[in-house]
């Protein structure tokens, strides 16, 4: 199942944040929905814009971090999963070491418009 059809995605043309909201080089995690089923996404500010991704591991369908608002962001733009160090770069969500190597992270297209980060309907694929 793709992340829009979980019971939880937002529409299209959703307002997620402000960009000035998410200082360049850092995550931020929106999330719809409550407990553990609720979908977890993870916005990273990059000097060009930002990224989105399904907040999920694809090596064991668990989230990138163990806390709230917590990433472990390495050096070269790449986020490790706090749970088994599978690496992922943040500029097109493919594993680049761990467990998860060859596959990648759910890609959620965005775009800017007047300051804030919208949720496009634009094609997901990674």
């Amino acid at each position: 199942m793709g992340w829009r059809e979980h019971r939880y995605a937002p529409a299209p043309g959703t307002p997620l944040c402000r960009v000035d909201s998410i200082p360049i080089g850092e995550c931020r995690e929106k999330r719809y929905g409550d407990g553990e089923e609720a979908l977890s996404l993870l916005l990273y500010r990059c000097p060009l814009g930002v990224q989105a991704y399904v907040n999920k591991c694809p090596h064991f369908s668990l989230p990138l971090n163990s806390r709230p608002e917590t990433f472990f962001l390495l050096a070269r733009e790449e986020i490790m999963c706090a749970w088994h160090c599978a690496i992922f770069r943040l500029q097109d969500g493919k594993c680049t070491a761990g467990p998860a190597k060859g596959l990648g992270l759910e890609r959620v297209t965005v775009s800017t418009v007047d300051g804030q980060v919208i949720l496009s309907a634009g094609d997901d694929c990674v």
